[in-house]
């Protein structure tokens, strides 16, 4: 009984262990994007268009942030 349960939750942990590898590649990829978005407001110097674009992308960066921090306290 005890060893089926200890199987269980060694499968829990290789799920575990992929979700935050899969968070972690989600939020380096908003970072790029992030990055990605500063460096076109200063390529562009069109102030309105590029301000939202920074602006959603800083947005995606944080709720990343968050989802990861999420992650890893609830696992």
């Amino acid at each position: 009984m005890l060893d089926q349960i200890f199987e269980i939750f060694k499968g829990l942990i290789l799920v575990k262990i992929g979700f935050l590898i899969l968070n972690g590649l989600y939020l380096a990829f908003l970072l790029v994007v992030y990055k990605q978005s500063r460096a076109m407001q200063r390529v562009v110097n069109d102030g309105s268009a590029s301000s939202i674009v920074n602006s959603f992308a800083l947005l995606n960066v944080i709720l990343g942030i968050l989802l990861f921090v999420a992650a890893l306290v609830i696992l």
